[in-house]
């Protein structure tokens, strides 16, 4: 997947797990199963012994190093879309159907490996929290690795820590409801975290204590998104801190607006409270970029 395609570069480029999970519940189609479970498969074969995974540099970015918690922030968003797509997979009586036995089979026999990159990410905790101060979307990215792991591995730990930095994230929404992105605002991060966010959120139980305040965040940050979005569907960089015409650039590509994040973000929010608006603001940012 993505920058792995022409040679394995790092786990993080396996993010895209998560969707092919969707579109295999959603349409119960054994083939986007079979690419998820595959996908899977293919990341823990660069697995090694720590439970951490290994990274290979392509020749065309020799001279990149990354840092500890560079590496600790890639494995976490793979977990990410992992933790979901398992989760998601586990919820179906589709795919736990005897019929469905093999595939769930090559998914138990990779639990262990699982389990390992887990705990291996828990003893980058703090790394990540110092990190990731500044950036509430890479909280909840672990928030998201962290609690859905735990709740597919039943472990209280995981969860707890997950719990920990949704709290964090949380706490970095500005009254006026965007997220702080070091001192300001920015409307591509902005889609991100609160897409992540509901992920997060459609994972909690109605016991657990965060989901109120997750929720009240995150109806809040999506109502200051949806003020972003220009008449065209065109999403706003005006006074952003990190994308925008001339900033931040990845891997040597300048960072453009992560539109479907904010467009699925939209397409969540309408689903939960059954306010049309937010699918039609959807629907617009699609047109704009599609």
């Amino acid at each position: 997947m993505s920058r792995n395609r022409d040679g394995y570069f790092h786990v993080r480029f396996q993010m895209e797990i998560s969707l092919q999970a969707d579109l295999a519940v959603y349409n119960e189609n054994t083939q986007a199963l079979g690419y998820a479970i595959k996908s899977i498969e293919y990341a823990f074969q660069h697995q090694t012994s720590n439970g951490d995974f290994l990274f290979v540099v392509p020749p065309d970015l020799s001279g990149e190093t990354p840092n500890e918690a560079d590496l600790a922030s890639g494995v976490s968003f793979f977990l990410s879309s992992l933790g979901l797509a398992l989760n998601t997979l586990d919820q179906r009586n589709w795919y736990n159907s005897q019929s469905m036995s093999g595939y769930k089979n090559r998914i138990e026999i990779l639990r262990p490996n699982i389990e390992s990159a887990a705990l291996w990410l828990l003893t980058k905790d703090q790394i990540l929290e110092m990190a990731d101060e500044n950036a509430p979307n890479r909280l909840l990215f672990n928030a998201l690795a962290f609690y859905s792991l735990g709740r597919w591995l039943d472990n209280s730990e995981l969860k707890a820590t997950g719990i920990n930095f949704a709290n964090n994230a949380i706490s970095k929404k500005h009254p006026d409801g965007y997220f702080l992105e070091a001192n300001g605002w920015d409307s591509s991060y902005q889609g991100v975290g609160i897409h992540v966010g509901f992920n997060l959120y459609t994972l909690l139980p109605d016991t657990e204590i965060l989901q109120t305040a997750l929720w009240d965040c995150l109806s809040c940050a999506t109502d200051w998104q949806k003020s972003r979005v220009l008449a065209s569907g065109e999403i706003s960089t005006q006074g952003n801190i990190r994308v925008y015409p001339g900033g931040e650039e990845f891997l040597g590509n300048e960072k453009r607006v992560a539109w479907i994040d904010t467009m699925t973000g939209f397409f969540m929010m309408a689903y939960l409270t059954n306010d049309s608006s937010y699918s039609t603001k959807a629907n617009e940012i699609k047109e704009f970029y599609d």
